[in-house]
């Protein structure tokens, strides 16, 4: 009897330590930069546009537990899944695919013009 209290007691233990992890994607960022890439429709490279990395200074966002962030664009909504986050802000709707390692993120999404991609890639740490 003693050994199931014991048993009973670390699975509780156990059970809180897992729900009290946080996800890493939760706490406030700061955008660094964004880099900007010209596709054609089959992934190549598009020759009509040069690519651009831009430094952004004072730009921050902070995804919160509760499925909501804060940015300078306002406040909204968020989904994440494995490899992606859906953002809900004023009404419009956009998914990026991240990666998160060593406490920066990337986050990267693609923007069908009539002539090429728009690839926007953020860096954020």
């Amino acid at each position: 009897m003693k050994l199931y209290g014991y048993l009973m007691g670390l699975c509780t233990v156990l059970l809180l330590s897992f729900n009290t992890q946080q996800n890493p994607i939760h706490k406030k960022w700061k955008l660094v930069a964004e880099e900007r890439s010209y596709l054609n429709f089959d992934y190549t490279r598009y020759e009509g546009a040069r690519d651009r990395l831009d430094s952004i200074q004072n730009e921050t966002v902070q995804f919160l537990p509760d499925g909501t962030f804060k940015s300078g664009d306002g406040e909204g909504k968020y989904i994440l899944t494995k490899d992606s986050i859906r953002l809900h802000l004023g009404g419009k709707v956009r998914t990026f695919k991240y990666i998160l390692s060593q406490s920066k993120l990337v986050m990267e999404s693609d923007i069908r013009e009539s002539r090429f991609i728009v690839r926007s890639r953020l860096y954020l740490e």
